[in-house]
């Protein structure tokens, strides 16, 4: 799916998702430019699956990138990425309860605003009860690469034992990443929170 560098708005998603987190705005728009090319390929489409939910589950995210997390407090916290890791404070924003909650609304909001309907099978309150009793600690016996290693299993296992094909496995990557060349990213995303976060404030001042 084809979309040109000048489509991929940043503001644009803000107002959209209303979130001004980097990362979310990255991936919503780039969301935003697929869902366009979907929808002008197959106007007639409405529901749309996808895999949110999933790093939640899985646990799925590099430790390394967040000085505050370890390997013990990740494993030993069943819903820590479900419900947000901050402790006595709003560690995400004022707005969304945890990481996953922004990764709903960023997700439904953009496809909503295009016309589709989504929806992630991992956000079933029954997988998440089922990811809530995955036994991570014995499966990975605290190492980071068997943890990092357990997404991709579980899920080719999964692919292999409804399909009967045998999927690839890839190593983790955000899905906005790669979408575009490393040029094209960094101007469109030059900015960083503080100044999208005044933007986003911007629309309320009136």
């Amino acid at each position: 799916m084809e979309a040109k560098s000048t489509d991929l708005d940043p503001d644009e998603t803000l107002r959209i998702i209303e979130d001004y987190k980097p990362l979310d705005l990255e991936a919503a728009t780039m969301l935003l430019a697929l869902g366009r090319g979907i929808r002008a390929r197959y106007p007639e489409w409405r529901h749309l699956f996808d895999g949110d939910g999933g790093d939640e589950n899985l646990k799925d995210y590099p430790i390394e990138e967040n000085p505050e997390l370890t390997i013990r407090s990740v494993l030993s916290n069943p819903l820590l990425y479900h419900e947000g890791w901050g402790v006595g404070s709003f560690k995400h924003s004022q707005t969304y309860s945890g990481g996953l909650s922004r990764g709903y609304v960023r997700n439904f909001a953009t496809l909503q605003s295009l016309g589709f309907c989504g929806f992630s099978p991992f956000t079933l309150p029954r997988l998440v009860e089922i990811a809530e009793g995955i036994p991570f600690i014995e499966l990975t016996d605290w190492s980071h690469e068997r943890l990092y290693e357990l997404k991709g299993r579980v899920v080719a296992v999964g692919v292999k034992a409804m399909t009967g094909f045998d999927m690839p496995v890839f190593d983790k990557r955000r899905f906005q990443h790669g979408a575009a060349d490393a040029a094209t990213f960094s101007a469109r995303f030059a900015d960083g929170e503080p100044a999208y976060r005044r933007r986003f404030l911007a629309i309320y001042d009136a």
